[in-house]
């Protein structure tokens, strides 16, 4: 048989069991879902943005989620608005039945909050948790100044690489950024621990004298350091230098993670909240787990992915580090303390504490939502 012919052969399969074990409405008398609010939010400052869903139930309860605004907010919030249709009317507790293409993260945060609310206890401990009682949490600065993140109570810092200015840039560029880490630690002292954030920009040459440059540097790992579409090239990396990589932050299926896992391309897998969702991610970690793979969730979006984070973190028992944005200017932080109530993203000597209310442990305040309104 054709591998053509046994992929259809497994996604008819699939497709009829996903149709007995799903049918649409609600089930067991659980609610039903009554509609779906999105908003699209932007920081004052920084500009950045993202996208908040609201579901609500006829038994009253509601939840709320966050996606990330790709490939932009407005065309995002459109794509999860689409999705109202094919909710209304069915079981807000059937998280694993809805799988929503467009926003699923959002979806799958509101649906997990409005079960968490139902069982009266927080998503980690309806998920089985929690497996910790804080999460280690790091973000990401700006420039070459920690003082503001280490004031706020970070003690690990992404340090965003300079953008390459051709590439192959070979010894010169290597070193010059092994000299501005150095000057971080200088200023950061054996308190703080440092990723170094290459978003993907270096050839593999490159990220490999980089990776084995900065070895007795001691990086908590080296995090996107070339574009994973060449496996093999990732995985060289990963294979010739102790400077553990990190990866996974643009996967969109946990076949990606798969690959990356096999392999042995990856020591930090970051599979992104915004993009995935608590359930996704509960799913690429325990693949992860059977490789002795750490998980650290990318985040770069807003407080209410935050919330998320947290319950995934006590939920799972290969968490490593929680990424958790920072905003440079007092106005966005302001911003992100109005929209959730009580605040969560503010760590006690670089550990978060754990939310302790229902579902995700937070309010969303709407007229907060209105002010930021896109």
């Amino acid at each position: 048989m054709s591998p053509v012919s046994v992929t259809q052969k497994r996604a008819r399969l699939l497709a009829a069991l996903r149709a007995q074990a799903s049918p649409p409405g609600r089930a067991n008398n659980s609610p039903a879902i009554t509609d779906l609010a999105v908003h699209a939010v932007r920081e004052p400052v920084s500009r950045l943005e993202y996208v908040l869903a609201v579901v609500s139930t006829d038994a009253g309860i509601t939840g709320v989620g966050e996606a990330a605004a790709v490939p932009d907010a407005s065309t995002a919030a459109a794509g999860l608005l689409e999705q109202k249709k094919s909710l209304v009317g069915r079981s807000a507790t059937a998280v694993e039945a809805l799988q929503a293409t467009a926003g699923r993260a959002a979806i799958n945060m509101a649906l997990l909050d409005i079960t968490g609310k139902l069982a009266k206890a927080p998503i980690y401990e309806v998920l089985g948790g929690p497996t910790r009682f804080k999460a280690r949490a790091a973000t990401a600065i700006q420039g070459d100044s920690i003082d503001a993140a280490r004031a706020a109570g970070f003690r690990a810092i992404f340090v965003p690489l300079a953008p390459p200015a051709f590439r192959n840039q070979g010894q010169a560029f290597v070193r010059g950024t092994r000299r501005r880490i150095d000057r971080l630690r200088a200023a950061g002292g054996d308190e703080i621990d440092f990723v170094l954030d290459c978003n993907g920009a270096l050839t593999p040459g490159d990220a490999q004298m980089l990776a084995h440059e900065l070895e007795s540097f001691h990086l908590l790992w080296l995090d996107e350091p070339c574009s994973p579409l060449n496996l093999n090239a990732v995985a060289r990396i990963a294979g010739e230098s102790v400077t553990p990589i990190g990866l996974g932050r643009r996967a969109t299926r946990n076949s990606q993670f798969q690959d990356l896992l096999r392999l042995d391309a990856v020591d930090i897998l970051r599979p992104n909240m915004g993009l995935l969702g608590i359930t996704q991610i509960r799913k690429a970690a325990a693949l992860a787990e059977a490789y002795y793979v750490a998980v650290a969730p990318y985040h770069r979006g807003g407080p209410v992915a935050s919330a998320a984070c947290l319950q995934l973190a006590a939920s799972i028992p290969n968490f490593f580090l929680q990424e958790v944005p920072f905003p440079a200017s007092e106005q966005d932080r302001r911003m992100r303390a109005e929209l959730i109530s009580p605040a969560i993203e503010s760590p006690r000597d670089g550990f978060l504490p754990l939310p302790t209310g229902p579902g995700l442990g937070i309010t969303l305040n709407l007229d907060a939502v209105r002010k930021y309104r896109i």
